[in-house]
């Protein structure tokens, strides 16, 4: 969990546990397919982030909800759960306050692990409000999620002392690092990514620099580099910044502690001189495929006779029963996505003269700097009648966002969409609930 050690960072600059409010779902430490058991790492050679890690909202109380009442400062809104402490941000006129953020992602939504997604209106609208109630003096927002742009783009003004970057433009993934057969990679006994690229880029540069000399800019400069594989792009997405801009020039101590003064215990040093050019020696994993990696390398052990390592999910099926359930399962959402547009096309002018698959791949129409959609209530409407119809989106799943904003913006109506999806998914449901026959 890479918000761990965004709380190692902040607390080892300074910052009193008083003023971290710390949102995990908190089920990796204990779980069974933790090759550490109690102990949760980001790093080949890293330290247990694990260890004093502060727990305001954990399980259930991790929702888009919650998290909006937490940044608005609104005790009120909090859902009572055993889970939640009811901790929230309060600001005054004068106070900073920084925002890291790691969860999936898709266009325009922010996955969280328990109840509805975090739409990018809902946070716009809570920090506009404080901001022009001020309720703070300046606010910086570091994003780890796929099409993390698509949150602020067209949305954040630049007059609000609002400064946000995100991992990704609006239109790609966000990438794993740290992963099996990298070097460095993960050790030996893990079969997944330790971290997010966009989020060990900006946490170990301020292991390894003093942040009271660098600038937001710096910082964001240099994790755009790392991020971009030096700008190759390859293995790597386009790391983007909104809002007030020139706040950049401050100090990043100012949000992540004055005592990140660097370097720290030296570990494993990422050299950008070593990854120009090329991407030789890495091994990046795009956050959609990352749940597949452990799929993958559980089934070619397998196959080898090894049968070690982390236990399967769905014990009595072999790991490449799983794999293949998995993958067929994502072919078969995506053909009952693209036959909701093939149905909507057939039975609307609206999409006739628009070729399906741009619908479901990119913006449509695509003004640059535009917000992804103009009516946010109509999305989420085409993500709930998609839910009752066909079942809820998973992590792969929200990518389809994408087309509904689409569908909104061509003026589908929700009604019409449900029926297209109901015809759509209803001879689905089998394929894409039963596993297949092994390979």
């Amino acid at each position: 969990m890479i918000i761990l050690q965004a709380y190692q960072v902040l607390h080892r600059g300074g910052v009193p546990d008083e003023r971290i409010i710390v949102m995990m779902y908190d089920d990796i430490a204990g779980n069974p397919a933790n090759p550490r058991p109690g102990q949760l790492i980001n790093h080949p050679t890293g330290q247990d982030n694990y260890v004093g890690m502060p727990k305001d909202y954990t399980a259930d109380a991790v929702t888009a909800e919650n998290f909006l009442a937490v940044l608005s400062g609104n005790s009120s809104a909090i859902r009572a759960s055993r889970n939640a402490n009811g901790r929230v941000v309060e600001a005054g006129p004068t106070d900073r306050i920084f925002v890291f953020y790691s969860d999936h992602g898709a266009p325009g939504i922010l996955g969280m692990p328990s109840g509805d997604f975090l739409y990018a209106d809902k946070l716009h609208k809570v920090i506009k409000h404080r901001a022009k109630s001020r309720e703070f003096g300046e606010m910086v927002l570091y994003i780890e999620a796929c099409e993390s742009g698509s949150i602020f783009e067209g949305l954040l003004e630049d007059d609000l002392n609002v400064y946000a970057t995100t991992a990704a433009n609006g239109q790609e993934s966000s990438w794993g690092t740290y992963c099996p057969g990298m070097d460095p990679g993960a050790p030996m006994e893990f079969m997944t990514c330790l971290g997010d690229l966009y989020s060990v880029s900006w946490m170990e540069d301020a292991d390894q620099n003093d942040l009271t000399h660098e600038t937001l800019k710096k910082q964001y400069q240099r994790v755009k580099q790392r991020t971009s594989q030096n700008f190759t792009y390859n293995q790597g997405s386009h790391v983007q910044r909104f809002g007030e801009l020139e706040l950049d020039e401050e100090e990043a101590s100012r949000f992540l502690g004055d005592e990140n003064t660097g370097p720290v215990q030296p570990t494993v040093v990422w050299n950008a001189a070593a990854h120009v050019g090329d991407v030789h020696g890495t091994y990046n994993v795009p956050q959609r495929e990352a749940d597949l990696l452990p799929l993958k390398l559980a089934a070619a052990k397998e196959l080898a006779g090894d049968y070690s390592g982390m236990p399967l999910a769905s014990p009595g099926l072999t790991a490449r029963d799983q794999l293949r359930f998995e993958i067929e399962r994502r072919t078969a959402l995506d053909a009952s996505v693209l036959e909701t547009v093939i149905i909507l096309s057939k039975s609307t002018g609206l999409l006739s003269a628009l070729d399906p698959l741009a619908i479901m791949e990119r913006p449509v129409p695509a003004p640059k700097g535009r917000a992804l959609v103009s009516d946010w209530d109509c999305l989420r409407a085409m993500v709930s009648e998609w839910t009752t119809a066909c079942g809820p989106l998973d992590q792969y799943g929200m990518k389809h966002s994408r087309a509904f904003a689409n569908l909104c913006n061509l003026g589908v109506d929700p009604q019409l969409f449900a029926s297209a999806a109901s015809l759509a998914c209803s001879g689905g449901k089998e394929a894409i609930m039963t596993p297949t026959a092994s390979f």
